[in-house]
Parts: structure tokens; sequence; C-alpha cells
């Protein structure tokens, strides 16, 4: 059976329900994101989520973990293989959440990635910026030929056309 892309205006974005926990730990399973207890993601908590719906079947999921009053962080973020072409549901769930933790009065969002071409979707997208910082992996988690975590910062507090703005000029 051959599926297509989903157009992004055909995807729901929703909040998790438990019935769709095997279909989310499948998508993770995908992007080696599904050791949840494990050292690298030890809780994945479904309130702290997002999925992403296209005719009744969850096609992506994100997390994120609220940190302080004013911080928070992303933690896991995959989409389906079939349903990756051009970005859009993984950019549609990432803007979901960044929505909600902007109305939750975070002001800084922190996120951690070892794929360069993600670390430049995050950059390029949403204007964040890397910190410098870099972080062991301590088990196999995501890219298994990476040995590190590159963390990325985003400041929710700047409207998307000031980031935007500050992208051009470092460029």
């Amino acid at each position: 059976m051959e599926m297509s892309v989903a157009r992004a205006e055909d995807v729901l974005i929703r909040r998790p329900t438990i019935a769709d926990w095997g279909r989310i730990l499948e998508i993770l399973e995908q992007a080696n994101f599904h050791h949840i207890g494990g050292a690298e993601m030890p809780s994945f908590p479904l309130a702290d989520c997002f999925v992403a719906e296209n005719v009744g079947r969850v096609i992506g999921v994100a997390g994120y973990r609220v940190l302080s009053r004013t911080t928070a962080k992303t933690t896991l973020l995959a989409v389906d293989p079939e349903h990756r072409a051009g970005g859009r549901v993984g950019e549609r769930l990432q803007r979901a959440r960044m929505d909600h933790l902007r109305a939750l009065g975070i002001r800084t969002l922190t996120t951690n990635a070892d794929d360069p071409r993600v670390i430049l979707w995050y950059e390029r997208r949403f204007g964040y910026r890397r910190t410098g910082a870099r972080v062991p992996k301590v088990e196999s988690f995501g890219r298994g030929d990476a040995e590190e975590w590159t963390t990325l910062e985003l400041d929710l507090s700047m409207p998307a056309t000031a980031r935007n703005r500050r992208k051009r000029r470092a460029v």
C-alpha cells in the first residue's frame, strides 16, 4: 500500500490520548527516539506533547518540558518518514509547541539536536541560535553516528519577524 505525503492543510495538530501511545512509539522508533525510561529520555508524558494526525492516523509527535516559569526545553520531535517531505508536518508540530509555551509565559526555549540538517532547520525556520554547548550522549539515541547533542536556544519573547531579521544579519 503506497501512502502519499499529507498536505499541511490536511493535518490536524492536537493533544494525544493514551490510545495514540502505540503509534507514537512506532514513530519514535523510526528515529531511534523510542528508549523512553532510559538515561537520554527518562519520561515522555503525553500531557506535554502534540501529535499530528492525517486521516485518523497519527503521523508525528512533538514534546516539551517546562523547566521554570520562563524556561522550557523541547523533548522529542519525530514524523513518520512517509510524511517528512518538505518538513511541513514537523514545522506545524514545532509551531504548536512554541505557541503553547509562549502562551504559558515561557521566554527561553532550549533544544538539543544531533543531526546537522535538523540544526539548520531549527535555525532557518524558527530563529534558534547555537549556544556553543555540546552535550555528550549517554546511550544510543537519535543518530547512531553522533556522539553528542548540539544545544540551541530560542527567545520566544521576540516576535518572529525580529528573529528573522536577526537571523539574516548573522548570515
